[in-house]
């Protein structure tokens, strides 16, 4: 059986599919939260502002507002480790996606699967989806966009017309449910003020690559404002393919669309509608390639159409505030990818005393073919304190529907469970009561505790044909689900040193659902899928924060402990050529920490780094997964870090006296981290070089930019073939380019 391609620039190459189905287990990245001590100075861009004075000499910092316990105030105040990326940064330092942020923020990594956008999961403090993603649900540091919890497979969406994004670290599920087991993004949209003006942006570079963006708002009544927004991406193929009659692979492009609106129909009332949608074509999809090596496969296909509606309500009554979320995600996915890479293959089936030349992977007909699509409804209505309020408190209640399906035909020479024809539809619904109460006492202190009650119903209607591959039963059906009761909740102890420094202990509980995979590896054999339980995580955490004026310094650390019981991983059994699931225990440790010095005459510096300990603490009876109780956590390094040089100031550029000359310069470092579950390699550290030199004079910035200056190809997963022939991918290397940006 043979699927036409879909569409499409790539379609000419009908045969085309990157290592999919069968990488999707070899990435069998197993809970090995190895430890990570990551401080990673806090963005350029802020230390870029002009320093200001006070009457008495000090220098006034910025204070930051975020929303992390759903109510604007002081980040200082808030007693959770965070790190702030403001829409500034975000423009000036060239962030166009989420997993961009990783560069940024401390003790956060978004490795992807060859640029493949579902796959650029957070970790956070170890904690992430340390495999291919077992469904969509499965995330554990979810990404919100204006209130909303987008699907894991829609979370790696551009960051496009964006105020601010706050990266919470910790267990969020009080406030954020969704999963947030790790942690939580949230991100903000430019809120629209009525104010006239845009901008244009228009960059060009090396690796074909090419942007433009746009953006403007202004007022359409006294009581209505808007903004839109678009940008539209491409870059050029960055790994080399030999299989004849092939392209390389990676290159891609995306355009976006943004639509904000904001209406004040009266005195305490504000309604803010956003709605954005992107199309992505790529030649992605777990490309995975012999370690140091050029591919050898027919090139992957990846198209991705992404569109989202959040509605965001508030009204003051006397003595509360009323708000309300409401949300509408969809996304439809086509993923064409080669099951058999060559080199990869060769190699293999060579160290098991099997000589199979290259050759015999040229258009052998090993291939997946997938299409995902889900469908999303979310509604939040809550009611809390008034904005002056002492005490601050939170009162609300969550329903949430997912229906996600997956059409998917494979062939393979290798593996029964690839083989067949299999349709699978997932459905969730959850609702959720959860509250969260902040009270100041004893002048300096504050206690803050929330707690929140989730019940999740889980489905799975599953079919599956036959190929008539050796081994495989002629057709199977699935039709079962599952109910979980959580319980969530945090308590915190802070108290205020001065004005402008905070010290704070915490305790929180995080769970997360359990369900069924969207990949019924079980079916081929006749078998159903048990699923996977529930996650629970207990986190203790001790933390500090401080402002000081007098030398323009802000900084803040924090010790943290995860006790972490079921995380549920997919694997890959080299032995059965299966993908298990398996429930494992872990545990992560470490220390974080971020530093802003305002440096003189323009110029300021960021730090940040992080050690993290994260280690396999328990492994099921009876477990078929390579892995071991000790083992380190696949992808978690145990030293990460950043530092970040900024300039912003007036020159005599070329004559023009009022010109401005601002840039900055940045390196990141990721340490070793164990490439699987078995630890039986180490992906490559990874030293990470950005740079931006831009001339401001009037409304116009002419700069130029470099992306990965260091050039190396960089190691994002690992998977072990056999003995020492292993697997990987990568990302792109060095990116130089000229922009030009205007105001008007």
């Amino acid at each position: 059986m043979e699927f036409p391609a879909r569409g499409g620039r790539r379609g000419r190459n009908a045969g085309q599919n990157g290592v999919a189905a069968a990488v999707q287990g070899r990435s069998c990245l197993h809970l090995h939260l190895l430890c990570g001590v990551a401080v990673i100075l806090s963005m350029g861009a802020g230390s870029a502002r002009a320093q200001q004075l006070a009457e008495d000499g000090s220098i006034l910092l910025d204070v930051v507002s975020v929303e992390a316990r759903r109510y604007g105030e002081d980040a200082l105040s808030v007693p959770i480790s965070l790190s702030v990326v403001s829409g500034a940064q975000l423009e000036s330092e060239r962030v166009s996606v989420m997993e961009d942020l990783s560069d940024r923020v401390p003790n956060l990594l978004i490795p992807n699967y060859g640029d493949d956008p579902r796959t650029a999961q957070p970790i956070i403090r170890g904690i992430g989806t340390l495999s291919t993603m077992l469904s969509p649900d499965n995330s554990t540091a979810p990404t919100i966009i204006d209130g909303v919890p987008m699907p894991a497979f829609a979370a790696n969406a551009q960051l496009l017309d964006i105020g601010q994004v706050e990266v919470l670290r910790g267990p969020q599920g009080t406030l954020f449910g969704r999963n947030s087991t790790g942690g939580a993004i949230n991100v903000i949209s430019v809120l629209p003020d009525g104010k006239p003006g845009g901008m244009l942006i228009t960059e060009v570079g090396t690796d074909s690559a090419l942007k433009g963006e746009m953006s403007f708002g202004g007022a359409i009544t006294d009581t209505l404002y808007s903004r839109f927004s678009a940008r539209y991406q491409r870059r050029g193929a960055y790994v080399t393919n030999d299989h004849p009659g092939a392209d390389d692979i990676g290159a891609m492009d995306v355009g976006a669309f943004k639509s904000s609106w904001r209406w004040l129909p009266s005195l305490g009332t504000e309604i803010r509608v956003t709605a954005g949608y992107e199309k992505y074509n790529g030649d992605t999809g777990y490309p995975y390639l012999l370690r140091d090596n050029n591919a050898y496969q027919q090139t992957p296909v990846f198209e991705r159409d992404l569109m989202y509606l959040t509605v965001n309500g508030s009204h003051d009554f006397e003595h509360f505030t009323l708000k309300t979320v409401t949300g509408v995600t969809y996304y439809d996915i086509y993923n064409w990818t080669d099951n058999s890479d060559g080199y990869v293959n060769s190699a293999t089936f060579g160290a098991y005393g099997m000589p199979v030349p290259v050759s015999a992977y040229t258009f052998d007909g090993d291939y997946n073919v997938t299409g995902q699509r889900e469908t999303q409804l979310y509604q939040e209505v809550r009611l809390q304190s008034l904005e002056n309020a002492l005490t601050k408190w939170v009162l609300g209640g969550v329903i949430s529907y997912n229906d996600f399906t997956e059409n998917v035909y494979g062939s393979s020479s290798m593996s029964a469970s690839i083989n067949g024809t299999r349709d699978v539809n997932l459905k969730g619904t959850s609702a959720a009561l959860f509250f969260d109460v902040a009270q100041p006492f004893a002048e300096r202190f504050e206690i803050g505790f929330g707690m929140r009650y989730t019940h999740d119903r889980k489905s799975i209607d599953a079919t599956y044909l036959s190929n008539g591959f050796p081994g495989t039963v002629a057709a199977y059906a699935q039709d079962a689900a599952r109910n979980f009761d959580l319980l969530s909740g945090r308590l915190s102890l802070s108290y205020k040193l001065t004005d402008d420094s905070l010290i704070y202990a915490s305790l929180n509980r995080g769970t997360k659902a359990g369900g069924y995979p969207r990949f019924t590896g079980n079916a081929a054999i006749g078998e159903p899928e048990q699923g996977y339980d529930a996650t629970t995580v207990w986190a203790y955490e001790l933390g500090t924060k401080a402002r000081i004026r007098e030398t323009g310094t802000s900084f803040s650390a924090a010790l943290f402990y995860n006790d972490v019981s079921d995380e549920a991983i997919f694997g890959y059994d080299a032995l059965t050529a299966s993908f298990p699931i398996e429930n494992f225990d872990l545990k992560t440790y470490g220390v974080e920490g971020e530093v802003q010095q305002e440096l003189a005459h323009g110029f300021g510096l960021s730090a940040g780094f992080a050690l993290t300990h994260a280690e396999i603490t328990g492994v099921p009876l009876n477990s078929v997964l390579p892995a071991t109780v000790g083992n380190e956590v696949p992808n978690v390094p145990l030293w990460s870090g950043n530092i970040r040089l900024t300039y912003q100031g007036q020159t005599g550029f070329m004559g023009f006296d009022a010109a401005r000359l601002n840039g900055y310069l940045a390196y990141r470092y990721v340490g070793e981290r164990a490439g699987d579950t078995a630890n039986t390699f180490d992906l490559d550290p990874q030293h990470i070089i950005d740079a931006r030199l831009g001339v401001k004079t009037g409304r116009m910035e002419v700069y130029a930019y470099g992306e990965n200056l260091v050039g190396e190809l960089l190691e994002q997963q690992g998977a072990n073939m056999t003995g020492s022939i292993n697997s990987v991918l990568v990302s792109r290397g060095r990116v130089l380019g000229l922009g030009v940006a205007t105001t008007f």
